[in-house]
């Protein structure tokens, strides 16, 4: 006969259809190896170190440790999915950063903005070195451009204010979700008062975005996000009976074991729950852990970005751009010849992204050895310009009307049309 499947905490035993109250022993036995793990002074939960008898007792903590039980048995994801923001307005990018400016810092690493980030140098490229605070240190990144891609920086977010509605993700587990902010801590953390009754304290500014409440696409975020999480709120509380919030650990075991296309065995659910210290009469917050769940169930994958590399000193041969990385994810810092260029692109700060078949390459305005012919900084002139033409001797005021390439349609201020022609750079001069 095979030897009986007690729960970890030694009360129930289970009968092969359901879970019984254990029989009372008149020796004492041996621990088994789920006892043991029970009876440890402390339990490892996500990387936290908590007590046994707090999680038995504390909803929150058990919780935590069904989420963890739930990745090891590969339920859900070992990691939140990647956030996936609401909507929010374009930031205005300025032309240039100042020594001493307040920025925020796309971190490729985290894939959110940082905050509190200070610009505190300026390239002869024209990048910028900032410093980046850290829990425990100051990290300096030592070339970065203007942008909105990972590693770039933008200006700083406006400060949020208590009273603030805003969209929170919650507890940076993917999904943002209505609240108010009801404190503003020293630090620039907050305090959150979740719509749905939820708190949580200490929320950064790069888990935060300001609700843009009258917008349309905002409301229809808003909607999907809290449909599919009362969606798993709902299933749970067919088990809920009593209406207090939570379920026991045993209730969902048996969720876990016996519904479903594909239960998990008992003695991976048993072995799981003993491991992170998981009492059968302990009680889940199940709708924390639907909010969980519905975060890592995210079907939205996160776009997929080449790694940015800002290089100077750059110039396009047979093809290949070659130059000097500040920093390759590879390489390390020193002299680059990349693959072949597949395109080149230009933003309105001349600053140039360079993209080859596995990295995008940042060349700043004034980052190039020669640049290329269609630089903008090659152009002297633009359509529009008012410049002095000469003729017949005579320097005369002109607007440029077309370009092309070295030739330029100019129409004499004062005159009609008839007079226009198209001239070369040798008969044309700025406006000083």
């Amino acid at each position: 006969m095979a030897d009986p499947i007690y729960s970890p905490d030694g009360k129930f035993m289970w009968s092969g259809t359901e879970w019984i109250p254990a029989p009372p022993t008149s020796e004492p036995e041996p621990p088994t190896p789920s006892e043991q793990a029970l009876n440890m002074q402390d339990s490892v939960i996500g990387g936290d170190v908590v007590h046994s008898t707090v999680i038995n007792n504390d909803p929150t903590a058990v919780t935590t440790a069904v989420i963890a039980a739930l990745q090891q048995l590969g339920m859900v994801g070992q990691s939140p999915a990647a956030p996936q923001a609401p909507p929010t307005p374009e930031v205005e990018l300025p032309a240039s950063f100042s020594v001493g400016d307040h920025v925020e810092y796309h971190s490729p690493t985290n894939e959110r903005w940082l905050n509190r980030c200070t610009v505190v140098g300026i390239n002869d490229d024209r990048t910028y070195r900032i410093e980046v605070p850290k829990s425990s240190r100051v990290e300096t990144k030592h070339a970065v451009i203007i942008g909105s891609a990972p590693g770039t920086i933008r200006p700083a977010a406006p400060p949020f204010n208590a009273g603030d509605r805003v969209l929170v993700n919650w507890k940076n587990y993917g999904h943002y979700y209505p609240g108010r902010i009801t404190t503003e801590h020293d630090d620039h953390t907050f305090m959150i008062h979740f719509d749905d009754g939820d708190v949580e304290d200490s929320v950064e500014w790069g888990r935060i975005e300001a609700m843009q409440e009258d917008s349309a696409e905002v409301q229809e975020y808003m909607e999907t996000v809290a449909g599919a999480e009362q969606e798993l709120i709902e299933a749970f509380q067919v088990f809920d009976e009593a209406g207090t919030g939570t379920i026991s650990a045993q209730k969902y075991f048996e969720i876990l074991t016996e519904i479903g296309d594909e239960p998990i065995s008992v003695d991976d659910v048993l072995e799981e729950f003993a491991a992170l210290g998981i009492g059968m009469d302990s009680e889940i917050d199940y709708r924390e852990l639907a909010k969980y769940m519905a975060s890592t169930d995210s079907e939205t994958d996160a776009p997929q970005h080449k790694p940015e590399v800002i290089i100077r000193d750059a110039q396009i041969e047979d093809g290949c751009l070659k130059g000097y990385a500040y920093a390759h994810p590879k390489l390390g810092e020193g002299s680059v010849r990349t693959s072949t260029v597949l395109g080149i692109e230009y933003d309105e700060r001349a600053t140039a992204r360079v993209e080859t078949r596995n990295t995008m390459y940042v060349v700043g305005p004034t980052g190039w050895t020669n640049p290329p012919t269609d630089h903008p900084f090659n152009a002297l002139y633009g359509v529009g310009e008012q410049i002095k033409v000469e003729w017949e001797g005579s320097w005369w005021d002109a607007n440029i009307l077309e370009i092309n390439g070295d030739n330029h349609l100019i129409h004499y201020v004062g005159f009609d049309s008839s007079w226009d022609e198209w001239v070369t750079t040798e008969r044309m001069q700025k406006i000083s």
